[in-house]
């Protein structure tokens, strides 16, 4: 994906560029392929705006609603109270400069995604002690690897639910 010596500061635009594959698209799935690789490799990684804010607790999400975001939430490492949220739009991925660096970072960001494309769809819980109840998606959340759902359910019960315990009730025609 990259090239060349280490250390090395790229756009984020570029770094999203080299982790695709001719012929992908760049739709919801492909944000979260790139989530998942960012997330197995940020301990190399240091964003500009996170490190000149001197960010600490950093969570980098990745929203997808009609466009995508970066939200960037970190508390500041003076001790100072209260968090900073930092809200980048794509269209400005290219002003995002990256460090790949060679040593790993003791305290990596944590990177997740939102992805309220689905928002509204029905789906049904298959397991736990929910099991056989239905609802509305509210939006679909990823941390690396792992898919958290949180649904508004037809009893009003707004609830998280793992990404392996649901089966959609609609399914959406092709096209």
């Amino acid at each position: 994906m990259v090239s060349g010596d280490l250390p090395q500061t790229l756009p984020l635009s570029v770094l999203i560029d080299g982790i695709a594959h001719e012929g992908d698209l760049r739709d919801e799935d492909f944000v979260r392929r790139f989530s998942m690789w960012m997330h197995d490799t940020v301990a190399f990684l240091r964003l500009h705006p996170v490190e000149n804010l001197d960010l600490i607790d950093v969570v980098l999400t990745f929203e997808m609603k009609q466009n995508v975001r970066l939200i960037i939430t970190g508390r500041m490492a003076d001790g100072s109270p209260g968090e900073v949220t930092v809200k980048v739009l794509e269209r400005d991925f290219p002003h995002v400069m990256v460090d790949l660096v060679s040593e790993a970072h003791p305290l990596p960001y944590d990177v997740c995604t939102l992805d309220y494309s689905y928002a509204d769809r029905r789906v049904r819980i298959t397991g736990g002690e929910r099991a056989g109840q239905e609802g509305n998606v509210v939006v679909v959340a990823t941390v690396g690897t792992l898919q958290q759902n949180r649904l508004r359910l037809d009893t009003g019960d707004v609830i998280t639910v793992d990404g392996s315990l649901l089966e959609w009730v609609d399914v959406p025609s092709q096209s």
